[in-house]
């Protein structure tokens, strides 16, 4: 059993359903910007860094996290190293940044908080059908359809 932190889940599937840890690296930047002439800015910015694909989001707080023990098979290993996440955060950061202030300099960034942490995908049957349940946006997706045994549905020649 592993002792891992986890994105509080918002949504739950009303029935049995086991899950999958999904990981991330949670970021609370600050970033200071030099202007000339004018006063400096301070921002706040919260990066969530998807550790299996190395994509980006913006968050508008660092979310609510729980302590869970979890069996170690539950857990997805990522993919993307520390190093490479801070970097992806730092991009994200000074790109949303930039589209804010105008300065003749990249902002100075301290690292305020950061943590690994685990997105929960709940996985449970529903009418014959094996469903996975995003815990934070309630979004119901085919676990046959994403794994590609689901039937074809688009036919003809623009179909791949």
């Amino acid at each position: 059993m592993n002792r891992v932190k986890v994105m509080k889940p918002i949504f739950r599937p009303e029935i049995e359903s086991s899950f999958v840890l999904y990981p991330y690296r949670i970021y609370h930047l600050r970033l200071y910007y030099k202007r000339l002439r004018m006063r400096d800015k301070v921002f706040d910015y919260f990066a969530y860094v998807d550790l299996y694909r190395l994509g980006a989001e913006r968050g508008d707080r660092f979310i609510e996290l729980q302590e869970w023990e979890v069996e170690e098979k539950a857990v997805m290993n990522p993919l993307v190293n520390e190093e490479e996440a801070r970097m992806k955060a730092f991009e994200s950061a000074i790109t949303w940044g930039n589209s804010r202030v105008i300065s003749w300099w990249l902002p100075r960034i301290e690292v305020v908080r950061e943590e690994l942490a685990y997105k929960v995908f709940w996985l449970y049957e529903k009418d014959g059908e094996r469903l996975i349940l995003d815990s934070l946006d309630g979004k119901e997706y085919s676990l046959d359809v994403l794994t590609g045994k689901g039937r074809r549905t688009c036919k003809g020649p623009f179909c791949r």
